[in-house]
């Protein structure tokens, strides 16, 4: 594993290498509040040159955060996404990622179409056109951020703990790593803390990640054209941000085969199931290859 830096038009992104040397396959990015380092366990297992990047306001990333009143959409992601793919990477590879990182990479593909040889997507957020509106009013932006529990809950997290062992105390067996692997959880806090003076604080800031989740006005069927045959979305039944009709949406634009609903699995189903996500990204590589 080695982390690098890599120039951006305000600033430097952050991408961990994974695997054996050479021409990466594989660019991965991760969901909001996560970070690269989380789906260490997941890259490594492939055995192919990976990256994973820390995207704008998460893990070690050196660029600045976009104000949360403004934020819309995740268009900004996107943006840093396809920068880092035609400003850094020079073959085309598979773009991969889990819930905003899936969306984001969707996104970005109107930017990058030329540097995607495939796209698999862990259960990306596909929300009906009137939560899409929603997002466009900063007013109703700052009522999801109170109402949705995820974000809710994201608003009124404790940033600042003694050490990186208090951060896995207190995360473990909660919430969203109810059933996280120890090894991906104690990754995810050294991925995503930095120390400060009495401990370490996550550097996603709490209430930069609340307004992420509202943030939802992009228009990712729009942006799914852009997408090589080669493209898969794995969809969650639990807690899954979507529904039938947005996931036949997706279908019509990518291929109704290419899209996989497991009414079992709950949309953290990568940090849960490692090895099925293994499987799937594995299972991907080699119908692209």
């Amino acid at each position: 594993m080695k982390r690098a830096y890599y120039d951006l038009d305000d600033g430097q992104i952050s991408a961990i290498h994974f695997g054996p040397a050479g021409p990466p396959r594989i660019v991965f990015c991760h969901g909001n509040g996560y970070n690269g380092l989380t789906f260490r366990r997941v890259l490594e297992a492939l055995d192919v040159p990976a990256i994973a990047l820390d995207l704008r306001g998460h893990g070690h990333s050196r660029l600045p955060t976009p104000a949360i009143r403004t934020l819309a959409s995740f268009d900004p992601f996107a943006r840093d996404i396809a920068q880092f793919l035609n400003d850094h990477i020079d073959a085309p590879v598979v773009v991969a990622g889990h819930s905003m990182g899936s969306v984001s990479a969707i996104l970005a593909s109107e930017y990058a179409a030329d540097k995607y040889a495939g796209y698999i997507g862990f259960d990306p957020v596909s929300l009906p056109i009137s939560a899409r509106l929603m997002s466009s009013f900063a007013p109703l932006r700052a009522q999801m951020m109170k109402r949705f529990v995820l974000a809710k809950k994201a608003g009124h997290r404790r940033r600042i703990f003694d050490s990186v062992d208090a951060v896995v105390e207190r995360y473990t067996g909660r919430g969203a790593f109810k059933s996280t692997p120890p090894d991906m959880l104690r990754d995810y806090v050294i991925g995503g803390t930095r120390k400060v003076e009495g401990g370490v604080e996550l550097t996603c800031d709490p209430k930069f990640e609340q307004a992420v989740y509202a943030a939802q006005s992009h228009n990712l069927y729009r942006a799914a054209k852009n997408l090589p045959k080669n493209s898969r979305a794995i969809y969650a039944g639990i807690f899954g941000p979507s529904n039938r009709a947005t996931r036949a949406k997706l279908g019509r634009i990518i291929g109704h085969e290419n899209v996989e609903f497991h009414k079992d699995l709950t949309h953290f189903f990568p940090l849960e199931d490692p090895d099925f996500a293994i499987a799937k990204l594995k299972e991907g590589l080699a119908k692209i290859a």
